[in-house]
């Protein structure tokens, strides 16, 4: 088994994933998608355990990123608390 390439180097890791910890969710998949096409083939399982995240968040941004209508409107985000809420916050209750 081949040794895993870093592609990254000490303190500049730090730097991304701060970076990345401050951005919303749909810029984390484009920042990503974006980091994958410039390290290349073979990047996306060690972006996906530096930045703590799914490879599937990376290829949803690959798809998003190249698609032909594709805008870079970040001004709808999800709220603060949006979404599905958990189910032990439902627990007990019908």
């Amino acid at each position: 088994m081949s040794p895993k390439k870093a592609y990254y180097e000490g303190n500049f890791i730090a730097r991304q994933v701060s970076f990345y910890a401050g951005l919303p969710e749909k810029q984390r998949r484009h920042f990503l998608a974006m980091e994958y096409e410039r390290l290349g083939v073979g990047s996306k399982r060690y972006l996906a355990r530096t930045f703590g995240c799914d490879r599937k968040t990376i290829n949803k941004g690959l798809r998003e990123l190249a698609a032909d209508n594709y805008q870079a409107d970040y001004s709808r985000q999800r709220a603060v608390g949006g979404g599905r809420k958990k189910r032990s916050d439902h627990q007990g209750t019908d």
